[in-house]
Order: structure tokens, then C-alpha cells, then sequence
């Protein structure tokens, strides 16, 4: 039987099948990443009206058969759109289903006339320490094969409405344009990361809180925007990457990433043990040979670390120093 794909847009709360496209979307989405369903319902026919900026509801059927749903604002002033989610049901997730989809939204913007020069995808990703989820690593790869790449810097969702807690985690932005991007300037991301936050989220949220609630919120959004800042301040360019092999295709690739890191760490301490003997020895000789007290055992400890630090970021080719990449791998675990 041939296969027919088609995408149709649902522009009010009104519209045929979009009540059954919201029961799709909430039976595939885990509850930590779920928007409520009663604010799509709100918005779907409010945002534009209201922000001059558009928000889009769409579904994806197979031979008539509503298989997909998505949701995506577009933002006219910085010239891109944000996918919400790409939600496929379980029993369709095959096929090339996901392909289809994704190119079935590029005809989509290309008929609405839409001008953009990005589209980012946020996928959470995981809490503190913790590995990404499988259906994460998933997503993130099959956004690889459409052509997004993968921002490089520490990105954070905030968090979903009032009570939604599990909401707010680290995750990776992700960005598609005409040609493969490998860097963007930081105040291109900066533009974007602001518009996320405060033309995006916070307006989201601001017709469900309460005025004290709008005010703890904007310190939520804050805490976001000052930490992805605060990770770029150094830099003036963001490499993208991603293209190939951010995430392991199988497991024995990530373990192959976690034998690097070990062998990493197994150096970094072997160095500095060497360090400390032989910083100890030459404080025992010049005490001996010269009479003066150089065997101070913090002194001894603080030069280790410098020349363990120091030797591993050099032995791995690390353009920051060791210690402080060892502690950024231990939190990201990425």
C-alpha cells in the first residue's frame, strides 16, 4: 500500500482533530518535558494576536490516519523558529516516519512564506549528573540526520509552569539552517537564548502567575540566562558541532568515551603524584643542602596540582586546564 504522508495545521481549539492531536502529543511526551495541554489550548489562537510573533499546532497523518504532532513559534524580529516538539506515535515510529516529518514542516514554512535564518530544537536531556535518557540520545541523532547541528555550550531548560519542578534541567540546543553552520557569533546565540527566554517562556507564562508568581519566575529565567552567559564570557565565537558522533551511536561507543575519560583521569593522577615526590624530595634537599624550609606540605600539594593540571593539558591537547575540564565533565557527564 503506498504510503501518503500529510501535515495540517489546527488554528483554533476549535479546529477538526486538534483535541485528539493534544491526546497524542500527552500519551508520548514523559511528564517532566509535557507542556500543559489547557495552555496550548489557550495560545493556539491568542500568541499572534497578541505578540505579533506566531505560534503553530500541526499534525501528521499517514493515509489520513493522524500519526504526528508538533508545535513551533516562529519569531519575526530574530528571524527563527523554535520546535517545541516532534512527537511521532509509538506504533508509527518507523518507516522514515520521522524524515517525512521533518520535511513535511520545511514545505509547511516554505508555503507560509516564513523567513528565517534558524531553526533551534531544544532536547532535554538529563538532571545534574546523570546521562542523557535513551529517548533523548535518540531524538538528538535523528535531528543530526535532518541537519541540525549541536550548539557547544551548557544550556538549560527553566521550568515548566508552577508545579512542574522535574522541568528544569541541563539539555542541548540544537540548530538547522540552509547550510551546515559551524559557528555562530556569541551575540547571534545570545539573541537567541533572550528570545527563548523572555519572548518565549516568560510570555507563556505570564497569563497563568500571579503577580508574585511573575516575579519568582523572572528570577528563574534570570538564573538561566546568567549561567548560559556566564559559560560564554570568554568566548567570542560558538562552535557547532554534532554533525557526526556528539552522542554514541551504541554503547560501545560510550564506552569507548568513558575509557578516554579514564584514561584521562588515571594520568592527571599519576602526574600529580610524581609531582608531589618530587616536589617533596627537592624541599627535603635544598632544607638539607641550603637550611632553608621548603617542605611545606600545602606548598607541595598546590604545585603538584599546578603540573598535574598543567602536564594533562598538555598530554590531551585541552586548551583550558585539565582540573577545570575534569570537574565540567564530572557534572555534564556528556
Amino acid at each position: 500500500m503506498k504510503r501518503t504522508y500529510e501535515i495540517k495545521r489546527y488554528r483554533t481549539a476549535n479546529s477538526p482533530d486538534f483535541v485528539k492531536a493534544l491526546k497524542l502529543y500527552s500519551d508520548n511526551i514523559e511528564p517532566e518535558y509535557r507542556t500543559d495541554t489547557n495552555e496550548i489550548i489557550y495560545w493556539i489562537d491568542k500568541f499572534h494576536k497578541r505578540f505579533g510573533d506566531s505560534f503553530f499546532v500541526l499534525g501528521l497523518y499517514l493515509n489520513g490516519v493522524l500519526i504526528g504532532y508538533t508545535q513551533f513559534a516562529y519569531f519575526k524580529e530574530e528571524k527563527f523558529v523554535e520546535i517545541d516538539y516532534l512527537v511521532i506515535e509509538k506504533g508509527y515510529r518507523q518507516n522514515n516516519a520521522f524524515s517525512e516529518f521533518t520535511h513535511q514542516i520545511a514545505d509547511f514554512l516554505s508555503e507560509e512564506n516564513i523567513v528565517f535564518d534558524y531553526i533551534i530544537c531544544e532536547v532535554g536531556c538529563y538532571f545534574e549528573n546523570k546521562e542523557p535518557t535513551e529517548d533523548s540520545k535518540t531524538l538528538i541523532r535523528l535531528l543530526k540526520m535532518a541537519h541540525f547541528g549541536v550548539i557547544k555550550c551548557a544550556y538549560y531548560i527553566p521550568r515548566l509552569g508552577k508545579k512542574n519542578f522535574e522541568s528544569q534541567m541541563r539539555a542541548i540546543l540544537m540548530i538547522h539552517a540552509s547550510s551546515e553552520l559551524k559557528q555562530i557569533k556569541k551575540e547571534t546565540y545570545l539573541m537567541i537564548i533572550k528570545a527563548l527566554l523572555y519572548k518565549y517562556y516568560q510570555r507563556w507564562y505570564n497569563d497563568f502567575f500571579n503577580a508574585t508568581e511573575r516575579k519568582e519566575y523572572q528570577v528563574v529565567l534570570d538564573d538561566v540566562y546568567g549561567k548560559i552567559e556566564k559559560d560564554i564570557e570568554n568566548r567570542k565565537i560558538i562552535d557547532i558541532n554534532g554533525y557526526h558522533n556528539l552522542l554514541p551511536l551504541n554503547p560501545i561507543d560510550f564506552n569507548e568515551k568513558r575509557a578516554t575519560k579514564g584514561i584521562k583521569i588515571l594520568s592527571y593522577i599519576v602526574l600529580f603524584v610524581l609531582s608531589a615526590i618530587a616536589f617533596g624530595a627537592i624541599g627535603i634537599f635544598i632544607r638539607k643542602k641550603f637550611d632553608l624550609d621548603l617542605s611545606n606540605q600545602t606548598a607541595i600539594l598546590a604545585l603538584a596540582i599546578v603540573v598535574a593540571s598543567l602536564g594533562t593539558s598538555l598530554l590531551f591537547g585541552n586548551k583550558t586546564t585539565f582540573a577545570t575540564k575534569l570537574v565540567e565533565k564530572f557534572i555534564e557527564k556528556l
